[in-house]
């Protein structure tokens, strides 16, 4: 999500770590702070707590994030299937498509 997306009081989900194993945590961003940081009051998992994350944890808006999971998941599939198949990135054949 770009910084200008960002908007005061509305809900996001935020992952501190990269990769779509990492879990989305439901906050509230309560305060543009300077550059890309940002205070936030989380909902869930640590209802109460506030602290600041930065614009590029800040994932997808929280009403989105049903669908937003659903994505990751089903591309997950994709790539599980494509491995088994014996797909390879950037293979010839792959550059072959192109």
């Amino acid at each position: 999500m770009q910084k200008l997306e960002i908007r005061i009081g509305e809900e996001y989900g935020v992952r501190h770590r990269r990769g779509p194993d990492a879990p989305l945590e439901r906050v509230r961003i309560l305060q543009h702070i300077r550059g890309k940081n940002w205070k936030a009051e989380w909902i869930e998992p640590n209802r109460g707590l506030v602290d600041y994350v930065k614009s590029q944890d800040v994932i997808v808006r929280w009403k989105e994030s049903k669908a937003f999971l659903r994505d990751e998941e089903r591309n997950r599939q994709v790539r599980a299937d494509n491995e088994s198949r014996g797909y390879e990135q950037d293979s010839p054949l792959d550059c072959a498509f192109r």
